[in-house]
């Protein structure tokens, strides 16, 4: 398959490990018939390039995928205990705080699933009513500076506000959104923009929920739209808004001044055929995911075409495949330029990293690591 890595298993987590004293001494034994680790494979787009800067990190499909390195991973290595279990039924956005917390929404399981890599674990949301229904269909995520996080509820119209605890403090949007999407944050101007795809616009709120102004109508023109699914904004405060039905992201300056558009219909290489996600890094990256392509494209901030990473691959939610995806949807990007892509059908996660400055001098490459495949070499 073309621009996908194929590999039996890539781990390429770092956590450190948190161990009770009364454990240490049966680690110590166990470490002593423990097999030497397998040389690290390293797996890059471009593929064979001398200059790469995409590489392929992790996919998440397991609570053990979280617990790794924590207490009750090697709890489960001591006794046998605590198997996996499968995290996501049908995922369809994510979002991350840049502290260690990523966000799911999965609309199968009518909730939003905090995978806590910092502690090892999963949680959800407070319900203020364990026995009331809370979620009907929720879609987008957005994370505020302070920790707070915005969830989109696409059934019944309106968006939930969180603190950083994972408490409610505020449901807003009701009567005026129909079919809310997409959600992100600008600390800039300091609101929530959300794309709705029932109304064919981009609705501005501030950060407590209070309505400010619309963007667009239906339609094909400049500042017009046909089903935006999803947005995001860069360091300036610009909103990038997915229109995904004229297969296009349009572009708007803080005030609301169309600035631009980029994209196209089509399954050539800097297409895309059903965009579902878009995401932009702090390195001036604009990420878009073509669900029925299975695959992201990648452009600047202008929209020039920089690379398309990504192929079919149907895994079941076993094994990820670096590069292979079924129906990819929700795309983010982290505070350190990793890139986290919801593939929807194989039911995982997975994670990628543009490879900045600052990443290559904690990463070095050395070639030996780098993988590729034969049919390339």
């Amino acid at each position: 398959m073309k621009n996908i890595f194929v590999a039996a298993e890539c781990s390429l987590s770092h956590a450190t490990c948190r161990i009770a004293p009364a454990l240490l001494l049966a680690l110590v034994l166990l470490a002593g018939c423990a097999p030497k680790e397998a040389s690290l494979q390293r797996f890059f787009w471009p593929i064979g390039a001398d200059d790469p800067k995409i590489e392929f990190i992790r996919t998440v499909t397991s609570d053990r995928d979280v617990r790794q390195g924590g207490e009750s991973q090697l709890m489960e290595t001591l006794l046998g205990i605590e198997p996996p279990e499968s995290l996501f039924a049908s995922p369809y956005d994510v979002a991350s705080d840049g502290k260690g917390r990523v966000y799911v929404s999965d609309s199968a399981l009518n909730d939003v699933l905090i995978l806590d890599f910092a502690a090892h674990q999963v949680r959800h949301f407070e319900r203020p009513n364990q026995d009331e229904l809370f979620f009907v269909s929720p879609m987008g995520l957005a994370v505020a500076p302070a920790g707070g996080v915005y969830v989109s509820d696409s059934v019944q119209g309106r968006i939930y506000l969180f603190d950083a605890q994972g408490k409610l403090r505020k449901i807003f949007g009701q009567g005026i959104l129909l079919r809310p999407t997409g959600l992100a944050y600008d600390p800039v101007s300091d609101r929530v923009y959300v794309a709705d795809a029932g109304l064919h616009q981009v609705l501005a709120f501030s950060r407590d929920g209070v309505w400010q102004k619309t963007l667009g109508k239906r339609g094909v023109a400049p500042d017009e739209f046909n089903y935006p699914l999803d947005l995001d904004v860069d360091g300036d405060g610009n909103l990038y808004v997915l229109d995904s039905l004229n297969a296009r992201v349009q572009v708007f300056d803080p005030a609301g001044a169309f600035l631009r558009s980029f994209g196209e219909r089509g399954t050539s290489l800097g297409s895309f055929r059903m965009a579902k996600g878009i995401a932009v890094d702090r390195s001036g990256h604009v990420y878009v995911t073509d669900a029925i392509s299975h695959r992201f494209v990648i452009f600047d901030l202008l929209g020039t075409h920089l690379m398309t990473l990504g192929g079919r691959t149907s895994t079941q939610g076993k094994l990820g495949v670096p590069g292979g995806f079924d129906m990819p949807k929700g795309v983010a990007a982290d505070g350190s330029d990793g890139i986290w892509v919801v593939d929807s059908l194989n039911r995982m996660l997975h994670k990628y990293q543009f490879l900045n400055r600052d990443y290559l001098q904690k990463n070095p490459i050395r070639p030996e690591q780098v993988y590729i495949p034969d049919a390339l070499r």
